[in-house]
C-alpha cells in the first residue's frame, strides 16, 4: 500500500480518505477508487491514506513521500442524528491545517459532503481547489493544467478562490453517460475494510430524478439517471470477487429507478455465475414478486426501502412517489421470498403530526419480518426542496450556518426529547427497531460473527439479539 504504482510519470498525488465514521460498519471509499483509477490511467503516481487503516497521520506520509498534489475526500458533513449530532467538519479543517505546515502542495477537496457545501468548505479549510460532483473527469485536466503552470480554465464543477477573497463554483459536469472509468481497488485497503465488516460498494447508475424534499443526491449526481450496462456491472462484480469480496452494496440512490435496468443487471449477473451476494436501496413503487425473484436469483439478500413514513399525507409532503399501499405490497413480496428487508423512517418532517406518527407506528406492526431504522427530524441542506420551502436565506441566514452546526427541521409541536422518548418506548416492545447508532451488544456480537466469516449488513441480528436478551 505504501509503494507507488508503476507509471511513466513522476508527478505524485496523495489521496486522503478522512471518513472514520463506522456505524453500523465502515464505508469503503468507492469515490476515491474512481479518482485513483483516473489518475493512474493518466500516468500519475498515487498513494491512498485511509483514516480507518493508517497507523500514522497523513502528514507523516507527506514528509516521507513529498507528493506534488494532495486530494482530500470528505464523505459526510455529520452523522445526521438530531438527538445525538456529531459534525465531521473539524476533522477536515484540522487535517488541512496540519498538512499546510508540511507542504506547499496544492490541496484539492472532493467527496459528496464537499459537493453540498463547496464554497463554505473551501474557505473554511483553506484548501486551494475543490471539485463538485463527479471528479474522475475533472481531476486529471486540473492537475495537468496546474503542472504546466497555467490556469485551470472553466473546468466543470471546479471550485476555487476569487480575487475578492471568496470562492467561486463553476457549473457542474452534466454527463450523458456513466461507466467510462473502472474503479481501481487497492487489494490491501479492500481486504482491511472487509475484515472490519464493510460492504464494498458498486454503482450501477448515477443521478436521481426523484424529488424527495430533503435529499442531496440530485445535487451531487444530477437529476438525470445514467446507467451502466448489465455486462459492465457483472464485470466489476467479477473483479471484486477475484479480490476476495463475497458481499457488496449497490450504492445507487435507488436501484430500481427503471425496471429494464434492474432486469439487465440481474440477467447479466445470473449469466456470469458470480459468487457474490448483495444489498441495495429500493423504492416500493413498481415492486413485483417476479422482479424480486429475479433479483434474488441474481444474489440479492438484503433490501433497504427508503420509505420515510407509513402515512400517506406525510409521504406526499416528503415528496415521495408512492403510497403506503405500495409499501405494504412490496414488504409482503419481500417477506414471501424470504428476503431480509428494512424501512427507513423519518419522524417529525414537514407534514408530520402526532396522529400521522402514531399511524406510522401502528402500521409498522402490520409489516411481516420488517426491520426499521428511525431518524428524528430532517437534516436541512442547501439546494434541496426543503431548503427552498423554508427559505432561510430570506431571513438572512447563510448555508455556512447550516454547515458548522447541523440543523434539522422538526414539525411543531414535536421536540427531539419527545420523539426520542416515544421511539425508545416503541423499541422496548418491538425488537425490530434501531434508533440512532447500533447498541454496544449488537456491535460486539457482529464482530464475533465477522471473525467467523459471516458477511453482509447483519442488521436482522439486532432483532434476534433483543429477543434472546428479553427471553
Amino acid at each position: 500500500m505504501l509503494s507507488p504504482h508503476p507509471s511513466p510519470g513522476s508527478t505524485k498525488v496523495l489521496l486522503i480518505n478522512l471518513n472514520r465514521y463506522n456505524q453500523p460498519y465502515p464505508v469503503y471509499p468507492l469515490g476515491l477508487a474512481y479518482i485513483d483509477a483516473a489518475l493512474r490511467g493518466a500516468g500519475y503516481l498515487t498513494r491512498i491514506w485511509d483514516a480507518n487503516i493508517a497507523t500514522v497521520p497523513p502528514e507523516a506520509w507527506v514528509r516521507e513521500w513529498r507528493p506534488d498534489f494532495i486530494g482530500i475526500s470528505l464523505r459526510n458533513i455529520d452523522n445526521v442524528q438530531c438527538h445525538n449530532p456529531r459534525s465531521f467538519v473539524r476533522e477536515l479543517t484540522d487535517c488541512c491545517e496540519r498538512l499546510r505546515k508540511q507542504t506547499a502542495a496544492p490541496l484539492i477537496l472532493g467527496g459528496s459532503a464537499f459537493s453540498v457545501f463547496p464554497r463554505e468548505l473551501l474557505l473554511l479549510s483553506g484548501a486551494d481547489y475543490g471539485i463538485c460532483g463527479e471528479g474522475e473527469g475533472v481531476v486529471v485536466p486540473l492537475l495537468d493544467a496546474l503542472r504546466a503552470g497555467r490556469p485551470p480554465g472553466d473546468l466543470p464543477g471546479l471550485v476555487c478562490h476569487d480575487a475578492l477573497g471568496g470562492a467561486q463554483e463553476l457549473p457542474r459536469l452534466s454527463c450523458a453517460t456513466f461507466g467510462g472509468t473502472i474503479p481501481a481497488h487497492d487489494p490491501e485497503i479492500l481486504s482491511s475494510y472487509i475484515d472490519r465488516g464493510a460492504l464494498p460498494g458498486i454503482q450501477t447508475q448515477r443521478g436521481c430524478p426523484l424529488e424527495c424534499c430533503y435529499c442531496t443526491y440530485p445535487l451531487i449526481e444530477g437529476t438525470r439517471s445514467r446507467f451502466r450496462t448489465g455486462e459492465e456491472v457483472a464485470a466489476e462484480m467479477g473483479r471484486l470477487a477475484a479480490l476476495g469480496v463475497r458481499y457488496v452494496f449497490i450504492v445507487d440512490s435507488v436501484f430500481n429507478t427503471r425496471v429494464d435496468h434492474v432486469v439487465d443487471v440481474c440477467e447479466a449477473l445470473i449469466r456470469a455465475k458470480i459468487d457474490i451476494c448483495w444489498e441495495c436501496f429500493l423504492r416500493p413503487r413498481g415492486i413485483t414478486r417476479e422482479l424480486l425473484r429475479l433479483m434474488r436469483q441474481a444474489g440479492l439478500r438484503h433490501v433497504e426501502f427508503g420509505s420515510d413514513s407509513l402515512s400517506d399525507p406525510v409521504l406526499q409532503s416528503y415528496g415521495k412517489s408512492f403510497t403506503y399501499e405500495e409499501i405494504e405490497r412490496a414488504s409482503r413480496e419481500a417477506q414471501a421470498l424470504e428476503l431480509n428487508y428494512s424501512h427507513f423512517i423519518i419522524f417529525g418532517g414537514p407534514g408530520e403530526t402526532p396522529a400521522t406518527m402514531e399511524e406510522t407506528l401502528a402500521r409498522t406492526r402490520q409489516l411481516p419480518g420488517a426491520f426499521f431504522f428511525a431518524t428524528i427530524g430532517m437534516r436541512i441542506y442547501p439546494g434541496t426542496p426543503l431548503w427552498r420551502q423554508l427559505a432561510p436565506e430570506a431571513r438572512g441566514e447563510t448555508p455556512g450556518e447550516y454547515l458548522i452546526e447541523p440543523r434539522f427541521y422538526l414539525a411543531p409541536p414535536f421536540t427531539v426529547e419527545h420523539l426520542y422518548a416515544r421511539l425508545q418506548e416503541e423499541q422496548r416492545t418491538a425488537p425490530n427497531w434501531a434508533v440512532g447508532d447500533p447498541p454496544p451488544v449488537f456491535v460486539e456480537a457482529m464482530e464475533k460473527l465477522r471473525r467467523r466469516g459471516v458477511r453482509g449488513p447483519m442488521w436482522e441480528y439486532i432483532e434476534l439479539l433483543r429477543r434472546l436478551s428479553s427471553a
